[in-house]
């Protein structure tokens, strides 16, 4: 759904407060928000545009939660959880906050977050009523005290031989199924009994005779207050003390009341406890799938990190990344997506044991925490059980969503501390999707030195890309294939590393993908190359056309167009290659105007490696490109088909001619390959048979002994 239609439909149906928020780097500002959101921020809407998410919340943020806010937030990943919010009077509301993605940002982030609070606060009064009438409850007993000392509502003095010798009304009226025995004279003993013998004490009922001597021996012996039940469900205190003269007074206190209270607030007391405890769960808990989430995940390993395994047993951590999950959510929709995690969770939850901790800590991501003797063999089971129960379809509206997944392994102690088994296992995990995804990798000791050389090799990227001058344009001459006459150039990207040498575009393009830094080498390659071709035609040896690769990334940006007309005057003609990887089908709504605007200022749309990827007829029918490049495999490949060249080749030849578009080739190495291409009516051909890929000075030569030479052949 695109933010506009998600804000229509908030701006219907939202009576709670909600917001959209744009991502602007680390943080995120209000783009947008519902009436009840302004009125609870006491402030017109127009004024909460542009303000920082964050800096709405209340001084009684809890700062554990606004770090998992905050991570959530940076990770793209949805949150959940209780946050307070100043509002237009000083107060503070209290709201469940659900935050979600909305829109996928090129750092594989999201660009926007729907923000819905439900208020709360009533809830949080309610807790703190509680806790003040508890405290209240607690000080009012403490002044009943000291009251009951001052004057007791209930007074009876007995003599050294435990004889009435004083009472108030008030103790006739206690006791009132004794009061036939309630005269001056008549032994303590006695007026129990007659009491017993009433029914005036429920919990002797059954055991008089035993509850009849404990009485007594406390009565004679004091040791601190008595509780005591009277029928109707009363309650006294009742506190004796012997007197020098061996008299014994005692006071009985009415608590029903207070009994009656506290039982009230230890209910409410263990509501309040129970609702804590579930609004806990929940939030270490993922409410679309039921296993625990990223907050839950982390609690569960700095337990674990506390203390050290039981003797014999060893720790595991496998993550766990679907394969081929995107490709569900863009094809069959989030529903679907939804309804692929829920079984997946399910079948993790029946590859491990009941004491294995399960939880899903990303979009697609999950993860599985175990203790037990022989951890790895236990592990290698549970990710051998997952792969293989991944591997079946999961039906959504009787469309099968098929998917994988590829697992990272961290054993500790092979692994080193237990804090490390996260970051080990995704090292692992790394390395099993580099393999083929659909699969598991065990953490080891060689592949943390690949990880920590990538790391310095983007280090060195990020450095190289600010000094701006070891990432340079090579180029590789393009020729006609009927006169071997220059077609163009390639412009290349290579690396001139200080320490390992001048790197293709294989060895580092992945990590600058990693980095989100492809678009701007891209962008130095454009200007590099057209600054080439200005200069060869200052020197007589201008350049037909100039080709440059463009990424996805660079490509999805409309400033690209923008950039190529503040370059001025292009000084030949400019293609742009698409690799055909990039998924116009999915795509090409958002790339088409781009495409457009290039096409507006003469350049000239490509697709790069055609016969490789999954560029589609429809495709084609859409983009309209002016050329296709035969991947180099395919061109290979010709060496062993004969004079009548690939069939598939043909087929490309077929569809191009019938569409109108134009062919190159890519990868030419043998005369034979020059000439088959010829056949098939490739017009344009580079490769190794004519030159290879050359820095300015070079291409320079090559195209002044290019202009001397006889344009009789291609090679």
């Amino acid at each position: 759904m695109r933010i506009e239609e998600v804000i229509a439909v908030l701006g219907v149906v939202g009576h709670d407060p909600a917001l959209v928020c744009a991502r602007t780097g680390e943080s995120l500002s209000v783009m947008w928000c519902n009436a009840a959101m302004a009125r609870a921020a006491g402030r017109d809407a127009v004024d909460l545009h542009g303000e920082d998410f964050l800096a709405l919340l209340g001084d009684e943020a809890d700062t554990e939660l606004g770090y998992w806010l905050a991570a959530a937030l940076a990770a793209g990943r949805p949150f959940r959880g209780m946050l307070p919010f100043r509002t237009g009077g000083g107060a503070t509301l209290w709201g469940e906050c659900q935050a979600s993605p909305l829109g996928t940002a090129e750092d594989g982030g999201c660009t926007h977050w729907v923000l819905l609070i439900r208020d709360i606060t009533p809830d949080m009064d309610l807790r703190d009523a509680l806790a003040g009438a508890k405290a209240e409850a607690e000080r009012i007993r403490a002044r009943l005290w000291a009251a009951i000392e001052a004057a007791p509502d209930a007074f009876a003095l007995y003599d050294s031989d435990d004889r009435l010798v004083m009472f108030n009304e008030r103790y006739r009226e206690l006791y009132g199924e004794s009061r036939a025995a309630l005269t001056l004279g008549t032994p303590f003993e006695e007026i129990l009994r007659e009491g017993l013998a009433r029914g005036q004490y429920p919990d002797a009922a059954g055991r008089e005779e035993e509850w009849l001597a404990v009485r007594l021996a406390r009565h004679r012996e004091p040791k601190g207050p008595i509780e005591q039940e009277l029928p109707g469900d009363r309650h006294l205190q009742i506190r004796e003390q012997r007197t020098p003269e061996g008299d014994t007074v005692g006071f009985r206190i009415d608590v029903t009341e207070l009994k009656r209270q506290s039982r009230v607030l230890e209910s409410q007391a263990r509501a309040l406890a129970e609702q804590m405890e579930r609004m806990r769960e929940l939030a270490r808990t993922d409410t679309l799938t039921g296993v625990g989430n990223r907050r839950g995940l982390d609690l569960q390993m700095r337990a674990m990190a506390e203390r050290p395994p039981p003797p014999g047993q060893g720790r595991a951590f496998l993550h766990i990344d679907l394969d081929r999950f995107k490709q569900i959510n863009d094809m069959s929709g989030h529903a679907a997506g939804d309804r692929v995690l829920q079984e997946v969770a399910g079948i993790l939850g029946r590859s491990v044991r009941p004491q294995d901790y399960v939880a899903r800590v990303g979009g697609d991501e999950f993860a599985i925490l175990i203790e037990a003797e022989d951890a790895g063999r236990v592990a290698d089971g549970v990710a051998a059980r997952v792969i293989e129960a991944c591997r079946l379809p999961v039906f959504h509206d009787g469309v099968a969503c098929r998917f994988g997944a590829s697992i990272g392994i961290a054993i500790a102690p092979e692994s080193g501390e237990t804090a490390g088994l996260m970051e080990n296992a995704d090292i692992a995990l790394y390395a099993a999707k580099a393999q083929g995804r659909n699969r598991a990798a065990r953490f080891t000791a060689d592949l943390r030195h690949a990880a920590e050389d990538r790391k310095r090799l983007a280090d060195d990227l990020l450095r190289a890309l600010e000094r701006g001058e070891q990432i340079r344009a090579w180029y590789h001459p393009q020729v006609r294939a009927e006169d071997g006459g220059v077609a163009g150039v390639e412009a290349l990207v290579r690396w001139h590393h200080p320490e390992r040498g001048v790197l293709p575009p294989d060895a580092f393009l992945d990590v600058a993908d990693d980095l989100d830094v492809t678009a701007e080498i891209d962008r130095r390659i454009l200007r590099a190359a057209l600054e080439t071709a200005a200069s060869l035609a200052a020197q007589g040896l201008a350049l037909p056309k100039v080709s440059v690769n463009v990424s996805y990334g660079r490509l999805a940006r409309a400033d690209l167009s923008a950039e190529v007309a503040r370059l001025g005057p292009l000084p030949c003609r400019v293609a742009f290659e698409l690799l055909e990887t990039i998924d116009f089908d999915r795509d090409g709504g958002e790339l088409m105007w781009t495409i457009d605007a290039l096409r507006e200022q003469g350049c000239e749309i490509e697709i790069d490696d055609f016969g490789s990827g999954r560029a589609s007829l429809s495709t084609l029918l859409q983009l309209r490109p002016e050329r296709l490049k035969i991947d180099r495999r395919l061109v290979a490949a010709l060496d062993g088909e004969g004079a009548g060249g690939s069939p598939l080749i043909r087929a490309i030849a077929d569809m191009a001619r019938a569409l109108g578009i134009r062919l190159s080739a890519e990868g030419v190495e043998t005369e034979a390959q020059a000439a088959a291409l010829r056949g098939l009516g490739c017009d344009v051909l580079q490769g190794h048979l004519f030159a290879p890929p050359l820095e300015v000075e070079e291409l320079a030569d090559w195209l002044a002994d290019r202009a001397a030479a006889p344009a009789s052949s291609p090679a």
